[in-house]
């Protein structure tokens, strides 16, 4: 019995590994794309973020390689009655199911760790590499033009002369966190990347502050960030580890208790003046306690989708092999997309539906991202029973 769980347990690492490199590589020629598009990076810079993006998108080709790859295995053995045989000397078809269950949970288990710890790392680096193709960017504008607008962060800048990675007699316009425009003057200024945040700093050396209403200031150094392209400033929650994602859950929480003792004081305050007209529930106060409330649902969903999506690993292979014996076929593709389509059409669905749900604040992710997971067990028990009866 174990020498024939190894003999299916070598096939099937051996099917899967070239699947998950054909796959890999196809994914990889739209990953590329996409972030060249996006950075307008050049080619070199793509060389160079190449492989960072082959473990950010390994959790995403690994469900469907295991999937293809039971219904390879399974397929052709069923095909050549191997399965017949095995059941007739008396081993059931649960048992030849263990070596695919034991490499569906071994694969789970291996891509919640790359969405956990790769694809910040990766994302990380191709930060990095972002930042340092944009500070490129930048400085040649500058030298060719003497100045750069940058629109989406609502920020200009003029200069006399680039000496390097030095700007001489840089004049910066930017906006405040009110909205007030600020105009600054400096001496020179330079630009450093920020390797471990992946941003770019503007240093401002001997800076006068010129603000409306609030005359000059002046400041021995002001350092402001400018930003990157595709949002690559802002912190996604799917770029975050998990030990990352509850702490700023905790952060969340804290937050939210602070202003509900804010909204109890200012309520004790209303009352006690008398002043009810100035009680207003669409206050600031709430304004916020509503934005730590949407921030809260976003990442417990993410937390909670991200074991739930490295699970279905093991339900792929639990629905994908007694599927492809039944079948006993050896066309390859028609075994897959009969096990396949009925997930686009089903699985995917209720998990975007109910992924959307969540973050919203409708449902809790905690059940919530596990319904398509549910629906896959179901489907895989009957399934198994059916295999195992026939």
């Amino acid at each position: 019995m174990r020498l024939l769980h190894r003999h299916i347990l070598g096939q099937l690492i051996h099917v899967f590994l070239g699947v998950l490199g054909v796959l890999t590589v196809v994914m990889i020629v739209g990953g590329a794309f996409q972030q060249v598009s996006r950075h307008g990076l050049g080619v070199f810079q793509t060389l160079q973020i190449l492989p960072y993006i082959i473990p950010s998108l390994l959790p995403f080709s690994i469900p469907v390689a295991v999937l293809l790859t039971v219904c390879i295995v399974y397929g052709r053995m069923a095909a050549d009655q191997e399965v017949t045989a095995a059941k007739a000397a008396g081993i059931p078809v649960l048992s030849l199911l263990w070596p695919a269950l034991f490499l569906g949970g071994l694969l789970s288990a291996g891509s919640l760790m790359l969405t956990d710890q790769a694809i910040p790392w990766s994302v990380g680096n191709i930060r990095r590499v972002v930042a340092l193709a944009t500070e490129d960017i930048v400085l040649d504008m500058l030298k060719t033009h003497n100045e750069l607008a940058l629109p989406q962060a609502g920020m200009s800048i003029s200069v006399r002369g680039v000496s390097g990675h030095t700007l001489q007699r840089p004049i910066v316009r930017f906006n405040s966190a009110g909205g007030t425009p600020v105009t600054a003057q400096a001496r020179e200024a330079r630009l450093e990347v920020d390797a471990s945040q992946g941003r770019i700093l503007l240093k401002l050396t001997d800076c006068h502050l010129d603000i409306p209403g609030r005359g000059s200031i002046w400041l021995a150094e002001e350092t402001r960030a400018l930003p990157l392209p595709g949002g690559f400033n802002r912190a996604k929650p799917r770029h975050m580890s998990i030990e990352t994602l509850k702490r700023k859950l905790r952060d969340e929480e804290l937050r939210q208790q602070d202003l509900e003792d804010q909204r109890a004081i200012q309520a004790c305050f209303h009352m006690t003046t008398g002043n009810f007209a100035g009680w207003n529930s669409d206050d600031a106060i709430s304004k916020r306690s509503r934005l730590s409330l949407a921030t809260h649902a976003k990442l417990r969903t993410e937390m909670h989708s991200r074991i739930a999506f490295s699970s279905s690993c093991f339900f792929f292979v639990l629905v994908g092999a007694p599927l492809a014996i039944s079948q006993a076929r050896r066309q390859v593709l028609t075994n897959f997309l009969v096990c396949f389509l009925p997930i686009i059409i089903l699985y995917y669905p209720i998990v975007i539906l109910c992924m959307s749900r969540s973050r919203s604040g409708s449902l809790d992710p905690a059940w919530a991202m596990w319904s398509g997971n549910l629906l896959l067990l179901l489907a895989g028990a009957v399934l198994v029973y059916r295999c195992g009866r026939h």
